[in-house]
């Protein structure tokens, strides 16, 4: 199902409706301005991002949440950010820089560890010759340096900043795809493995590679047992070995032969995958229905990992070492790993409960439902 083409956001009236619901019923904020939306702070918001560095994490996710942690994973803050747009990508070059991405174009850069945000505004030049704000969905972003960054989003849309303030458009016609689909496709993923190696992923099984620093893209691979145009939400990996990118239907792709070549690793499950975390032959992966999968053989023999009883859908894990890992989903949920993935309880986030957790099972024993996302909010 392609979720993310309906992620916009709600109208204002509705998120006003929506927002005064909530805080009839719980304390939104103590700092709560109705005059400023930016200090509003819905409890257990879906998360869609995540990624670490060492001790420091960061998290995205609707209606403008970001969440901060200096303890790998463990506690977590939330600073006002300066959008009511979901964020759906997050990316950090330092303990200081970072930029999170998300809705209708949203671009936000910190420069202090993420305790405060500026948005960048995009403008882009049209047919016409006209100037006009970019307002397309950005999906994910990858903080090469304190100053250069990708970010790729819907409609075929990769954006680049060298100077860490201005954005301008990377040019991606139909023969950087080497297929014959349409070039206004969803791009998904981008991820850099070192200064000049990176790659992008989306659907058609769009799997871009640059060696250049992202100057240049091209999309010549050759996919070994799955189909040519997979469906791929995610892809990670590091300087020390392959890349892995995950899909529909337990897809699990892994390079080979720099990039050329990615062979089938799949995971036996109907579930989507919507993230994966990759260091070498060690991988984790979430999706729907609360699942996560461990390998420690680059993806030949998968493993159910231990976790807490819940069914709300993962969007994102990331590694901050070769030990602890963090993920994130449905209903502000935020798992933690100290054993390289194998099993996960329950961080501390700001308005945190155990109601976030959808359960399992129902009152009558059976699987309960799983609880769908606003259809603005959808990946």
């Amino acid at each position: 199902m392609n979720w993310r083409r309906s992620t916009g956001n709600p109208s204002r009236a509705a998120a006003l409706a929506l927002v005064l619901g909530l805080i009839a019923a719980v304390s939104v904020s103590a700092a709560l301005d109705p005059a400023r939306f930016d200090t509003w702070k819905l409890p257990e918001a879906n998360l869609y991002a995540v990624t670490a560095r060492g001790t420091r994490a960061w998290a995205g996710g609707y209606w403008g949440t970001i969440l901060v942690s200096a303890d790998s994973g463990r506690t977590w803050t939330q600073p006002d950010t300066p959008t009511a747009n979901t964020i759906f990508g997050i990316s950090f070059a330092d303990d200081a820089n970072g930029w999170a991405v998300g809705a209708n174009g949203t671009i936000l850069h910190s420069s202090d560890g993420g305790a405060s945000w500026q948005p960048q505004p995009v403008e882009l030049t049209d047919e016409m010759g006209d100037s006009r704000p970019l307002d397309t969905n950005l999906f994910s972003v990858a903080a090469i340096s304190p100053i250069h960054a990708v970010a790729v989003g819907d409609l075929g849309v990769a954006l680049r900043t060298r100077d860490g303030k201005t954005w301008e458009r990377i040019v991606l016609d139909a023969a950087r795809y080497a297929d014959e689909n349409v070039p206004e496709r969803l791009l998904n993923g981008v991820v850099f493995t070192s200064p000049t190696d990176g790659w992008i992923a989306g659907e058609f099984a769009t799997l871009l590679r640059t060696n250049d620093g992202g100057d240049t893209w091209v999309g010549q691979r050759q996919i070994s047992g799955a189909p040519e145009d997979l469906y791929l939400f995610d892809l990670d990996g590091s300087a020390a070995g392959p890349t892995a990118a995950v899909g529909l239907a337990g897809s699990v792709l892994v390079s080979s032969e720099a990039g050329s070549l990615w062979e089938s690793r799949s995971v036996e499950t109907t579930a989507g995958l919507f993230g994966i975390a990759w260091d070498g032959e060690h991988g984790v992966a979430v999706g729907d229905r609360g699942v996560i999968y461990v390998s420690s053989d680059g993806g030949l023999n998968w493993a159910d990992a231990k976790r807490p009883p819940l069914f709300n859908w993962l969007s994102a894990v990331a590694f901050a070492s070769r030990t602890e890992a963090i993920a994130v989903g449905e209903r502000g949920v935020v798992l933690r790993s100290e054993d390289g993935g194998e099993s996960w309880s329950t961080a501390v986030t700001p308005g945190s409960a155990p109601e976030a957790l959808v359960p399992v099972l129902g009152g009558n024993g059976k699987p309960a439902p799983a609880h769908e996302a606003p259809a603005s909010d959808r990946r």
